[in-house]
């Protein structure tokens, strides 16, 4: 199990801080579409660093369309050696009509499309054939020598893999069918992955004749702290964000999975309201104990982590709505591996 980071620093500080990240341990940096683009850090990022593995988790897809994905994967490919995972999430309708003005419809279908269209997009550049990829959302059948790159750049490496992230059923099986691996949510569980994501990207492998099944990256949501009290701060920032997922109803299999059915609706109308304290209060301890893992010292946090995670996650990283002490994730992450 291959233990990564989240970055999220400004662009000034990117060089510094992947290098910092690499020279950690940590064998993955990945970066996520918030207040800033996912990918433009991972150029610094490949320039400063030799070895790590370079995603992002996630870009948002429908924001863009598969030409400037597969331009975008391509260079980034290109330029840091052949280390680049391209992980792609669909966000949801609201933030893609009203917050990028695009289109969305059918979201499972869409994405897949996009994806074979990425591809086909590569296939053209690196074998010089004609781009004629019609699917039901995008058409591509123009691609002249002018537009086409130096396909030797990515002779070695070979195109990146491009991952996708889901905890619905629909997605997590066109997942399993389309991508080459898959981006847990923090709030799911080891029981989750094992009982519900594991099988469900193995119907979506079988629907394509697909041989294996996706790798897994999953965040794990971690309670560290130097003392008891920056522990028990940790908790509760945890509990509350545990409450802000928990409150959209694509996550509330892994409430019933763990006998929380209950609390989702009342979450979610709670979160109508604006009532973000009393929404913590549902998350009783069983349940941030049962998501969260509490790390006292990093041998028996690795020991833990690796409990619940080790045989169904490949790549492992750290989850922390809050300000964790980087020294304490660099323990754990070398514990673990």
């Amino acid at each position: 199990m291959k233990v990564d980071v989240t970055l999220t620093c400004d662009l000034r500080d990117m060089a510094a801080a992947s290098s910092k990240a690499e020279s950690a341990g940590y064998q993955g940096i990945w970066t996520f579409e918030g207040s800033h683009d996912p990918f433009l850090p991972l150029l610094l990022a490949a320039e400063h660093t030799r070895t790590v593995t370079l995603g992002t988790s996630i870009a948002v897809a429908f924001a863009r369309n598969p030409m400037l994905l597969a331009t975008m994967g391509w260079d980034l490919q290109a330029y840091s050696g052949g280390r680049f995972i391209m992980g792609l999430g669909t966000q949801i309708k609201p933030h893609i009509t009203r917050r990028y003005s695009m289109p969305w419809s059918r979201p499972a279908a869409r994405i897949a499309d996009m994806i074979d269209a990425v591809r086909a997009i590569w296939d053209s550049w690196l074998t010089g054939g004609r781009l004629d990829h019609r699917g039901e959302f995008y058409q591509h059948t123009l691609m002249t020598p002018l537009f086409m790159p130096d396909p030797t750049v990515v002779a070695e490496s070979g195109t990146p893999p491009i991952w996708l992230a889901g905890i619905g059923e629909q997605m997590t099986r066109t997942a399993g069918a389309v991508a080459d691996g898959f981006l847990s949510h923090p709030l799911a569980t080891g029981d989750f992955l094992r009982e519900v994501t594991v099988p469900t990207l193995g119907t979506g492998a079988a629907s394509r004749d697909r041989e294996t099944v996706v790798d897994i990256h999953h965040s794990a949501m971690v309670i560290v702290g130097a003392s008891a009290d920056d522990r028990a701060a940790a908790r509760e920032a945890i509990r509350k964000q545990i409450s802000f997922y928990a409150s959209t109803p694509a996550y509330w299999p892994i409430l019933e999975l763990h006998d929380r059915a209950a609390i989702g609706p009342q979450l979610r109308e709670l979160s109508k309201q604006g009532k973000w304290i009393e929404m913590a209060d549902l998350v009783d301890d069983g349940l941030v104990d049962t998501i969260a893992v509490t790390v006292t010292d990093p041998a028996s946090g690795a020991t833990e982590l690796a409990r619940r995670f080790g045989g169904v996650v490949d790549r492992l990283g750290f989850n922390t709505p809050y300000q964790a002490d980087d020294a304490i994730l660099a323990a754990l992450a070398a514990a673990i591996r």
